[in-house]
């Protein structure tokens, strides 16, 4: 019972980690030499978990900016949402004092 809360305790300190010592550990891992055949897919599993670390980075980048980009969109529409309605009761207006000037004719 203690050997699983201490592997639930080892996880969970691992979570709280950023991607980078996580990718250390891995690195680190991958070239214990501890008389086991695997290395070379060890390293293989290294490099790759590096790869996703840099695409999960590049993805976070990629995205704020469309965030940022999102934001900007959306208060440009809404601007033009508002200078509709300005443009439409202007047009409104000048149609009722058109009328008024034919009717008063």
């Amino acid at each position: 019972m203690n050997e699983i809360k201490a592997k639930i305790d080892d996880e969970v300190a691992t979570a709280s980690k950023t991607p980078r010592e996580i990718l250390k550990s891995i690195w680190e891992s991958a070239y214990v030499l501890d008389g086991r055949d695997d290395i070379n897919i060890r390293r293989t599993m290294a490099r790759f978990a590096t790869l996703l670390v840099n695409l999960s980075e590049q993805a976070d980048t990629i995205t704020r900016e469309n965030l940022a980009m999102q934001r900007k969109l959306v208060r440009l529409n809404w601007t033009l949402v508002f200078l509709t309605v300005a443009l439409f009761v202007a047009t409104v207006g000048l149609l009722v004092v058109a009328a008024i000037q034919i009717w008063h004719r």
